[in-house]
């Protein structure tokens, strides 16, 4: 399937903590896409519990390696540059991200927004696996721990709960939990990381949906804005200090009025804007994400710093 100019690019991020089975129901899917006439690649984050066999699902499927290191950190920028590769390839419409055990999501979601590929791709449908045992106990487990866990349920749009045949009756009772860190989002329990043809349909409906309405229906969602030429300095990093706390991320080309030439890449995440020059041609958008972002409210603060 050739991508036509009118169509963005699907991504689907496959995450969950160690051992949650995201191996074998990265299989299920690659098959579910292939059957839906679906043109995937693949981009495999190899750290920890990654088994490359498990992924020859077909040898007509690209696959990039990201090795040693998490894509959520350190290797986040490889990650862009990944997925711009694939953009411009042109025979690909849906790019699945494989991610480690102890990816932060939120991270992941943000190098898929970047600002120099968020025109031609779609915000990210997020698929987080649960290990149904580790999470009845979790109690044994640091705060750390269950921090980034309840993270990656926080920001999924399906929860798929695994090893269901690993538990009791009444354990299940506290696998209720999950419902309420992300009541909004598509729930499916499971063994060895199988779904039905109803679930897989119920699936692709869910993910059409977030992808129709622009955002994650779990409460993550972005913004871009694309200035027309230089701004002011100061006014920029003033509506950068007084953004809300609900804006997460924020990153971006941006040129000022005093030194119209140069261009700046800048990245934000609540402390203070780095800022970088560059030596490049590049669309001057900023891209903002968070949760529940009020998008008019800030859409008409970026028209005030467009046209002063």
């Amino acid at each position: 399937m050739k991508k036509t100019i009118d169509k963005s690019l699907s991504i689907s991020i496959i995450t969950g903590f160690l051992g949650s089975g995201k191996t074998s129901f990265f299989n299920h899917y690659i098959k579910g896409l292939l059957k839906n006439n679906e043109k995937p690649a693949i981009i495999v984050n190899e750290f920890g519990d990654f088994n490359v066999d498990g992924h020859l699902v077909n040898g007509d499927i690209e696959t990039a390696t990201i090795l040693n290191g998490c894509v959520c950190c350190e290797l986040n920028q490889d990650l862009v540059q990944q997925l711009n590769i694939f953009n411009k390839r042109g025979d690909i419409d849906h790019i699945i991200i494989e991610a480690t055990g102890i990816a932060e999501p939120l991270e992941i979601i943000a190098a898929c927004q970047d600002p120099s590929i968020v025109n031609d791709i779609e915000q990210p449908f997020v698929i987080t696996l649960i290990d149904a045992l580790r999470y009845v106990k979790r109690d044994q487990y640091t705060s750390n721990v269950n921090g980034l866990m309840e993270r990656q349920i926080k920001y999924g749009d399906l929860l798929l709960v695994n090893k269901m045949d690993l538990i009791t009756e009444q354990d299940q009772e506290v696998l209720q939990n999950i419902k309420q860190l992300n009541p909004t989002a598509h729930y499916i329990e499971t063994t060895y990381g199988q779904i039905s043809d109803t679930e897989w349909s119920q699936t692709q409906d869910h993910a059409q949906l977030a992808h129709t309405h622009h955002h994650s229906h779990h409460g993550i969602n972005s913004m871009k804005y694309t200035f027309t030429g230089p701004i002011q300095r100061q006014l920029f990093n003033q509506f950068i200090l007084r953004l809300p706390e609900n804006v997460l991320r924020l990153k971006g080309f941006v040129s000022f009025k005093d030194q119209p030439e140069r261009v700046y890449t800048f990245q934000f995440s609540g402390l203070f804007p780095e800022y970088e020059e560059i030596d490049a041609e590049v669309p001057l958008t900023v891209v903002l994400i968070g949760e529940q972002l009020d998008e008019d409210r800030l859409r008409n603060q970026l028209d005030m710093l467009e046209f002063t």
